[in-house]
């Protein structure tokens, strides 16, 4: 082939493997679209865990300053600390909800808090994280 055919010959060859190009991706589209979801679940998930982490500190600077006596119900609780990690029925009526930060083996300590049946305040625990391994 001469480089003046090639010339002539190159930009049709161009469109053709743009042409294939463009084949692949529209049939690859629904995997293209789950990894696009995949990566949005992912960007929610992690500030999901950013505000369960910062409620977390501003609960232990209560708790250091000696401001979580403040804290008399459940309600007062969530509004100022979001949602914990986990609640348990104790029974009786009686819950244990758990914060510390969202992902256990970043977290050094974890605060228990007990409530009665009608969600008042009983008692608080913060106690150290066992290790992770």
């Amino acid at each position: 082939m001469t480089k003046q055919s090639y010339k002539k010959f190159a930009p049709y060859l161009m469109l053709i493997c743009l042409g294939f190009s463009g084949c692949v991706a529209l049939e690859n589209l629904d995997q293209l679209n789950e990894l696009g979801d995949y990566s949005r679940e992912k960007d929610a998930q992690h500030r999901n865990v950013k505000t369960i982490n910062d409620h977390y500190d501003v609960l232990i600077k209560a708790i250091a300053k000696g401001n979580f006596s403040d804290y008399k119900d459940a309600s007062s609780l969530v509004h100022a600390f979001g949602e914990p990690i986990l609640k348990k029925d104790l029974g009786n009526g009686t819950q244990r909800w758990l914060y510390r930060y969202a992902i256990y083996r970043l977290a050094k300590d974890k605060v228990y808090v007990y409530f009665d049946r009608s969600g008042k305040i009983l008692k608080w625990e913060k106690l150290p994280c066992q290790s992770f391994l």
